[in-house]
């Protein structure tokens, strides 16, 4: 498959990737965002407003020995109590109201760019390991959202009206607390960026651990038939091992980052104390002067402290939004162009000409022609690696081929859009794909619209029907995921069956019956007959049986067309077709002879 999008961007040591947030929001979202500015501020100025109170109750209660001035004061402050919960009450439900309807968008957003992804992109990336980064970076984002901008903007106005107060309540001792302020700043500048990127380290190493997990557990079977259930476990845990690295040296530079903020902070603060408390003994300030400016310098303190540690998480989400937005700009090379004018429905034919495809440059497609006319039932047999499927994947671009043509109806499939494209034609895979609903939303996959009659119409012609309504509840019965209570060939029979409801001209099966039974092959054998003349249907086929009737039958090796013709013409060639034939019925031959024998030896 052919590269189809850049996964990386170069790492950027800023905030900058939480602006796109901005992007996400519609005007109701707007008008919460300002609300909750509101009640922030509001907050901000009631905490504020206690220091200024605090002064009054020192220098004209305490000191002064007024009861009525203290019980005054002290009834001011319990109104702003009640000021303060309210305002704090609309600024978290605003604000985790606001971050869920975000990261929701967001996921949509995320979600919907992977589904336009090529099929390439997946070959390189874990599905599971995708999932589960984009599941984590869009939780850390909301948390952000809802708890740690606030935290970010509250703590900022309170450090701007702090020093504003500070400054109103002694100008000497505030230049000596501005003085300080540098280096404060210092560690949140240097260790900030190492924090980031210690992060989004952290969180690709936690999505890989979560795409191992998933990947292993959606093979379970397969993991204990070959009881590898200690190689695995071993596995897990060195990735675990390497995650908690990850993750130890971003909480490391998080705490050197915090604690240098807060030591900085507190040390200065007692300086400023202690000169402080010198000028109280001098009387070049109150003591309710002091004990306010304390509280601002404490308040201030404080709030660069929650800066430090919440900065930290801030720089966590920006790079986990920075791996989001990775993936919202991602662009698939598969571009669907779009048509001025309306194309008239498919009727079938199909023309591969000098078709010629590599993947990292070995060649999977070698020059390859032929025709197909609409109704012709056609086979496509060869060994394993011919390039069989991936001819398939040309058909419905999901790559393209780096020269020669695949023509629809005459016209280039190129050209056509990719729904109308993809709409032409019903896939029936090697493995049956099925998600983990009920038997009926799986076959609704081919025609979301088509009624109960016609659901089980297309069953009985897959040979569905009756084992589906062996099954608990019939066609609502839940499949697990990937539909592991069912077996592969029901599995097969049910993606035939939404294939088959699907009605579109072209039918692709590849190994659709490998996991049948001889009868249950032979009746899908008879759906694909009731096919011919209405609809084009391409086979893939190891099993030669499958073949037998096609109205025409090509040999594929090594990419390239090498026979074709009818069963019986390609025998009488005596070419690689032939001796495919032979192999086959000379291993069916070997394996009656064994079981007759068997059957003999257990009879005497």
């Amino acid at each position: 498959m052919t590269a189809n999008v850049t996964e990386k961007t170069k790492p950027q040591r800023s905030l900058s990737p939480l602006l796109g947030v901005l992007g996400l929001i519609d005007r109701g979202q707007l008008l919460a965002f300002v609300c909750m500015l509101v009640a922030l501020a509001a907050a901000a100025g009631i905490t504020l407003g206690f220091g200024y109170v605090l002064k009054g109750l020192v220098d004209q209660g305490l000191t002064g020995h007024n009861i009525s001035e203290i019980n005054r004061i002290l009834f001011i402050m319990v109104l702003m109590v009640c000021g303060l919960a309210i305002a704090s009450f609309a600024r978290l439900s605003l604000s985790g109201w606001l971050a869920e309807t975000i990261v929701a968008r967001l996921r949509v957003h995320a979600f919907t760019r992977l589904l336009t992804l090529d099929p390439a992109f997946y070959m390189r990336r874990m599905s599971h390991e995708v999932a589960n980064s984009l599941s984590a970076d869009t939780t850390l984002v909301g948390t952000t959202i809802a708890t740690s901008l606030p935290l970010v903007m509250r703590n900022l106005l309170l450090v701007m009206g702090g020093i504003v107060m500070l400054v109103a309540t002694s100008p000497r001792l505030t230049l000596m607390v501005l003085g300080i302020m540098p280096l404060v700043a210092l560690p949140v500048i240097v260790i900030g960026r190492r924090v980031r990127g210690n992060a989004k380290k952290s969180q690709e190493q936690t999505g890989l651990l979560g795409g191992m997990m998933g990947e292993t557990l959606s093979n379970i079977q397969t993991v204990q038939s070959y009881t590898a259930e200690e190689r695995f476990a071993r596995k897990y845990a060195t990735q675990a091992h390497d995650t908690l690295k990850a993750a130890m040296r971003q909480i490391l530079t998080r705490a050197a980052m915090a604690s240098s903020v807060i030591f900085i902070l507190f040390s200065s603060l007692c300086a400023v104390m202690w000169i402080g408390a010198r000028d109280v003994m001098d009387g070049t300030i109150s003591s309710g002067a002091l004990a306010s400016f304390v509280f601002y310098a404490a308040l201030v303190a404080s709030a660069f402290g929650i800066l430090g540690d919440v900065g930290a998480a801030v720089f966590r989400a920006a790079a986990a939004l920075e791996r989001i937005r990775e993936i919202l700009n991602m662009q698939p090379t598969i571009i669907s162009p779009v048509s001025e004018t309306k194309i008239p429905e498919a009727i079938g034919n199909v023309q591969v000409s000098d078709l010629y495809f590599k993947y990292l440059d070995a060649p999977v497609i070698d020059g390859m022609s032929f025709n197909v006319r609409a109704g012709e039932t056609v086979a496509i047999v060869g060994p394993s690696g011919a390039g069989k499927t991936t001819l398939f994947q040309l058909l419905m671009r999901f790559a393209d081929a780096q020269s020669g043509s695949i023509m629809l109806d005459g016209r280039d499939i190129r050209s056509l859009p990719l729904e109308y494209l993809r709409g032409t034609v019903s896939y029936v895979p090697q493995d049956g794909a099925l998600f983990s609903g009920t038997v009926k939303e799986n076959i609704l996959l081919g025609n979301p619209d088509a009624r109960l009659g016609q659901i089980e119409k297309a069953a009985r012609d897959a040979q569905a029907h009756d084992f589906i309504m062996a099954l608990p509840n019939g066609y609502d019965t839940l499949l697990g995921e990937r539909g592991m209570r069912l077996s592969g060939g029901q599995k097969q029979r049910i993606a035939l069956t939404r294939a088959l409801l699907k009605e579109s001209p072209i039918l692709l099966l590849d190994e659709a019956t490998a996991s049948l039974d001889t009868e249950n092959e032979k009746a899908i054998q008879a759906a694909v007959r009731a096919l011919h003349g209405k609809r084009t249907v391409m086979i893939i086929a190891h099993r030669l049986s499958t073949v037998l009737e096609a109205d025409r039958i090509y040999v594929m090796q090594a990419g390239k067309i090498v026979e074709e013709g009818t069963h019986s013409e390609l025998l009488t060639k005596n070419g690689v077709y032939a001796r495919m034939v032979g192999q086959q019925f000379s291993l069916a031959e070997d394996q009656a002879r064994r079981a007759h024998l068997g059957l003999t030896d257990s009879l005497h």
